[in-house]
């Protein structure tokens, strides 16, 4: 069902807002409340980060978060406690899990499908783990979301038509995440050019700043992918489940108005 939303959503014409938060930032026991307050200002999907000590994708405002959660003490058992109760009362919006290998195979294929599944997860993100290595992961498990970048060949792209993959993370710029200042054409050239040979929706993530960049590139593909923006806007916030609601709320907005490709 979660996955027929999302092709749904976008033959609808709609364009995603898929907000990424690292678990347990600010602070421990408001992911949960974070991830309500997200749904309520329009995301489509949320993508929820396991904190981890060595991000190697990740900028320094998405590395600050995953330290600071970690040094908060914030457990893999606390991750997936707000994972149940949100998509218990919230079936309508897909979450996926991002985590780098490591944390997953730690749990083992067993545990880790057990753990996946009864919290209601869609799709695992995992940028490190080679396509020819996820059997380590183990075969009960949602469907793993394919990366393309600006230097994936177009046969790579084609192989991945028919896959059944929920959507395909487009790495919309060269290096880490982080927030740029602007978007490059070569930028938008990338992201319509991967919609024109896949078939699955394609979310452009890494550097989405402000809500005139997210209706940028979802101009030329099917929704936008927000972490260190949000991040930034959480981090010292008096009131974050606040914060995240009106940080999240005019990118929806933007996106109502971006034009249909």
């Amino acid at each position: 069902m979660r996955h027929a939303s999302i092709a749904e959503k976008t033959g609808q014409g709609r364009k995603l807002l898929a907000p990424f938060l690292c678990a347990g930032f600010p602070e421990p026991g408001l992911t949960l409340p974070l991830m309500e307050a997200l749904a309520e200002a329009g995301a489509d999907l949320i993508e929820v980060g396991l904190p981890y000590s060595d991000p190697l994708a990740d900028g320094p405002v998405l590395q600050a978060a995953a330290q600071r959660a970690l040094r908060a003490d914030h457990r893999l058992a606390d991750t997936f406690a707000a994972l149940r109760a949100f998509t218990g009362s919230h079936p309508e919006v897909p979450v996926f899990l991002m985590s780098y290998a490591n944390p997953l195979l730690a749990l083992g294929p067993e545990r880790l499908a057990r753990e996946v599944a009864a919290a209601g997860v869609a799709g695992l993100i995992v940028p490190d783990l080679p396509q020819a290595a996820e059997r380590l992961l183990g075969p009960d498990l949602p469907p793993r979301i394919p990366f393309a970048t600006l230097t994936t060949p177009s046969e790579r792209l084609e192989a991945l038509r028919g896959s059944g993959a929920p959507f395909l993370y487009a790495v919309s710029v060269l290096g880490v995440t982080g927030a740029r200042t602007g978007v490059e054409d070569r930028t938008l050239a990338f992201l319509a050019e991967t919609r024109r040979i896949t078939n699955l929706p394609v979310l452009a993530g890494f550097g989405v700043a402000n809500p005139a960049q997210a209706a940028a590139m979802a101009a030329v593909c099917d929704g936008v992918i927000v972490g260190s923006a949000l991040a930034q806007a959480l981090e010292g916030a008096a009131d974050p489940v606040a914060a995240a609601r009106a940080f999240l709320e005019p990118f929806r907005a933007a996106l109502v108005e971006a034009p249909c490709s």
